[in-house]
């Protein structure tokens, strides 16, 4: 691997991984790994550090833990905006929370800051309505600030599920260079991550993975983990050495039904 001026952690192949999710996996590697790993290289094409990126998509579609196993990868330290710990009623002190996180960020770098449910600090300035002035400032704070941390080794992403509601001045590039689109996980995504986790857990040979993913298609990625761990309980709680096709259906029985179309026509009462 390349000498690079940043401090980088790496697998023992040296390559990043996203089992299940290939395409955020290519993407990650080429606009963002590929950079830190050589720098040399692009900066002689006048690219210092990768640009940021917006991730889109419903809630549940893996775009946290994404970012999550792109954090171990690198070895940097993370960093969080979200509504539930800096939003504040209070005039001015809500951006002043978002500058002290901006801050420490950029103190540690390189880092990687999170800015989570974006909609909630950034959405259109026309549509601010009664607290207009209050939110006007929060966008503000975010156009300044967004640069700096590039500049300064900061990797900054932002997560929503309300892509039209954002500012149209955030999504122009030189903020925000990359926004990609993360739907939820297809069953063959499903199905290898599934895999993979088959080989750290006893498992029997006769579970069939492709039909746990087509029945998992559809649900948050959560959903995977607590089928798995249900598996294993319900395993443990039946004395069992290896989860079986049993366990795995007992779990799946426990989650939310998939919501079937609606049908023309009358209800019978």
């Amino acid at each position: 691997i390349p000498k690079t001026g940043l401090p980088v952690s790496t697998v023992s192949n040296g390559k990043f991984t996203l089992i299940g999710r290939s395409e955020l996996e290519q993407f990650f590697n080429d606009n963002i790994i590929d950079i830190v790993l050589h720098q040399e290289q692009y900066k002689r094409m006048g690219i210092s550090f990768p640009g940021a990126t917006i991730l889109y998509g419903p809630p549940g579609c893996g775009k946290t833990y994404a970012v999550e196993r792109l954090s171990e990868y690198l070895g940097w330290r993370r960093f969080d905006i979200d509504s539930s710990t800096i939003a504040s009623s209070y005039i001015h002190d809500t951006s002043k929370k978002i500058s002290e996180v901006f801050r420490s960020a950029i103190k540690a770098a390189p880092s990687i800051l999170v800015i989570d449910e974006m909609e909630a600090f950034l959405t259109d300035r026309g549509m601010a309505g009664p607290s207009g002035t209050h939110h006007v400032e929060e966008v503000a704070e975010f156009l300044r600030r967004i640069p700096e941390a590039i500049s300064k080794g900061v990797l900054v992403f932002a997560m929503t599920n309300m892509l039209e509601s954002i500012d149209p001045a955030i999504l122009r590039r030189g903020r925000f260079d990359h926004i990609i689109e993360v739907k939820m996980a297809s069953a063959t995504e499903i199905e290898a991550l599934l895999k993979l986790k088959f080989t750290e857990l006893p498992v029997d040979e006769s579970v069939d993975a492709r039909k746990i993913a087509t029945e998992l298609e559809g649900h948050p990625m959560s959903d995977i983990t607590f089928v798995l761990r249900e598996a294993g309980r319900v395993a443990v709680k039946r004395d069992q050495e290896l989860m079986n096709n049993d366990c795995f259906e007992d779990a799946l029985n426990l989650l939310p039904k998939k919501k079937e179309r609606a049908k023309i026509g009358f209800l019978n009462t």
